[in-house]
């Protein structure tokens, strides 16, 4: 498209003119005229099908998964025939862990086009997030039989398979893996997460090395998975890693949070401090405030309640639901720090799973709480070695930056820093795959 094309297609309002012009914003990186131009073509065509999906690509990628769907739903109502919009509106359900909604659209889209290795292949990933395991494999080795060179489709088999305890099954398919590893595009990290799982540590830190010579700059996220394998256990995870992470999430966040059967932290928190009768305090932090979960919970009988984290997106969250009177972004231990003697209570759901070392954690909260205040918060525990530090399991939570803490850790370091334990249980914090996961709910009095 030369530069008088583009200024007749700019003057232009035709809804075609305007998409292609979207297009071209879109292919040379300018994504804010991209998505004005797309916005514009629906708002003079709210039909044209081809729009809705590309601004729902934009959207995703900018991680706005609920509005993303919201076009990719429109595009599947106006254009239902078309597999491919079928599948962009199932991983957007996905991208929002409304897994169950994206299954039925995954059965619509492979209905239409059964030979996409990629439909099938996720597909049956979606069926392992609501443990359905025996349709899972079904659709796994649909994708291979299409594609046998699909890696993703047998890493993702394998994991799925050493989920379910058939751990000799998973290793035959690692070792079918194993035979491509020279292969432009192959995954590396992923395989290696699978031959840990499958208990071949050796061959993982091969693989974790691998990829970090390809991508130096996922050297945080290799440091933990190396240090499951035996390599040394970071300190805590990086704020790079932690603001990647809770930035991607922030849009689906609370969607775990609506049920029984769903991500429980925030309740284990305020429950905790209810259970000691410390709820009604004059001035609580709330440490990695995140969407605010924990704030609504505690709203009511808190006369000051401030917020800190680290994830702008995960703080505008919080800003919608009003419960705050202060949020701020930052580090929590300088916050902390920053504070002294300024609270009653700071409670901390899930957020200290992604610090190794407590010991500055602990000394920032026995500085910023008044004497007799209370830390709360949930760790998960380190069943291995109740004494030591170690990062999480390779089932999601390693690769999310997590560590694991054991009970007599725990203890000393609340005895070095002045805290007494009034409370140390382990409860359900989160269920993945329909498998509950245990966390270690832990209330600390400051003495005084």
């Amino acid at each position: 498209m030369n530069r008088h094309q583009r200024r007749a297609l700019t003057r232009s309002k035709d809804p075609q003119d305007l998409a292609r012009i979207a297009a071209h914003h879109k292919n040379g990186g300018r994504i804010d005229k991209a998505e004005a131009a797309y916005r514009e073509a629906i708002a003079r065509d709210p039909h044209r099908c081809e729009a809705h999906n590309d601004l729902g690509g934009l959207l995703v990628r900018a991680g706005r998964f609920s509005e993303a769907t919201t076009h990719f739903a429109h595009a599947f109502r106006i254009n239902p025939r078309d597999a491919m919009t079928a599948f962009n509106l199932a991983l957007g359900l996905s991208a929002q862990h409304r897994f169950k909604e994206a299954a039925d659209v995954y059965r619509e889209a492979i209905a239409l086009d059964p030979a996409n290795a990629d439909l099938q292949s996720t597909f049956a990933f979606t069926l392992t997030q609501l443990g359905e395991y025996d349709d899972a494999e079904r659709h796994y080795m649909e994708a291979l039989k299409i594609d046998p060179l699909h890696f993703e489709a047998r890493v993702n088999l394998g994991l799925a398979l050493v989920d379910q305890g058939k751990v000799v099954e998973a290793f035959e398919h690692a070792q079918i893996l194993s035979r491509a590893e020279t292969a432009s595009g192959f995954p590396h990290k992923s395989f290696g997460i699978l031959l840990a799982r499958a208990g071949c540590p050796d061959g993982a830190k091969l693989c974790f090395e691998n990829h970090l010579a390809r991508h130096p700059g996922d050297r945080d996220e290799i440091a933990m998975l190396l240090a499951s394998v035996g390599g040394a256990v970071p300190a805590r995870a990086s704020d790079g890693q932690i603001a990647k992470l809770y930035d991607e999430r922030a849009n689906r966040w609370d969607n775990g949070a609506t049920g029984a059967t769903g991500y429980q932290g925030h309740r284990l928190v305020a429950g905790a401090l209810a259970l000691l009768n410390a709820q009604r305090a004059g001035t609580v932090v709330d440490a990695g405030c995140g969407t605010g979960l924990v704030g609504e919970l505690l709203r009511a009988e808190t006369r000051h309640l401030v917020g800190v984290d680290m994830s702008e997106p995960m703080l505008a969250q919080a800003r919608q639901k009003n419960v705050y009177d202060e949020l701020h972004r930052g580090d929590l231990i300088a916050f902390l720090n920053d504070r002294p003697r300024s609270c009653d209570v700071i409670a901390s759901a899930a957020t200290l799973i992604h610090f190794g070392d407590l010991d500055a954690v602990f000394r920032a909260a026995a500085r910023c709480l008044r004497e007799g205040g209370h830390f709360v918060f949930t760790v998960f525990p380190n069943d291995d070695d109740p004494g030591a530090i170690a990062v999480a399991a390779l089932n999601g939570f390693a690769q999310g930056g997590c560590f694991r803490h054991g009970h007599d850790y725990i203890a000393g370091l609340a005895a070095k820093h002045g805290f007494t334990v009034v409370l140390m249980q382990r409860e359900v914090h989160e269920y993945a795959r329909k498998v509950p996961i245990f966390a270690l709910v832990v209330a600390l009095r400051l003495a005084g």
